[in-house]
């Protein structure tokens, strides 16, 4: 399946929770050229162009809690490192100012660049970042830049804080989803 076309899919997955899912959405449109305005593959809302969300965030996410509390709980297994690891409560309360509820990248062959790229703008633009790695390789390449990021922090170096960004592989995301009601 192409990326492309999983992102449609699981656009319409997330609408069966979710209210305003897009896929290829771009935070920053109609800003001009001053500003960099990357594209998120899949981001759900509400959308923060003109005004702020943080109550409707915090309270879509109380009420998807079963769904994110799955996604955190796998994130969790997999980068095995209590310091890496998250909690409801943790996100609950991070990044309130985001643009959208959840921004999703999914990434199947992109370089470490790149990759680093998706890490912070899923980061920076949700108030959950979500990546999906579309294999063991791109899971590695996810788990070893937020750790990075967060070693960065813990001696004192400048650095991007990534307490939001979940990261699981391709077929357990579609678990997730697929566990939907």
């Amino acid at each position: 399946m192409k990326e492309r076309d999983y992102q449609i899919e699981v656009r319409t997955l997330l609408a069966r929770i979710y209210t305003e899912v897009e896929t290829q959405w771009y935070p920053f449109r109609g800003r001009g050229r001053e500003i960099y305005s990357p594209a998120i593959d899949i981001a759900v809302g509400p959308f923060a162009i003109s005004e702020r969300h943080e109550e409707r965030y915090t309270n879509l996410l109380e009420h998807t809690r079963v769904f994110i509390n799955n996604l955190i709980d796998i994130h969790n297994k997999n980068v095995e490192i209590e310091e890496e690891q998250t909690s409801f409560e943790k996100i609950l309360l991070f990044n309130e100012n985001a643009r959208c509820l959840i921004g999703i990248e999914v990434e199947k062959t992109g370089s470490r660049k790149h990759c680093i790229g998706d890490l912070v703008n899923a980061s920076a633009l949700g108030r959950i970042g979500l990546l999906i790695a579309w294999n063991p390789d791109m899971l590695r390449v996810f788990l070893r830049q937020r750790m990075y990021l967060s070693y960065l922090k813990s001696v004192g170096k400048n650095t991007f804080r990534t307490d939001n960004a979940l990261v699981l592989t391709k077929d357990q995301f579609d678990d997730c989803l697929h566990g939907i009601a």
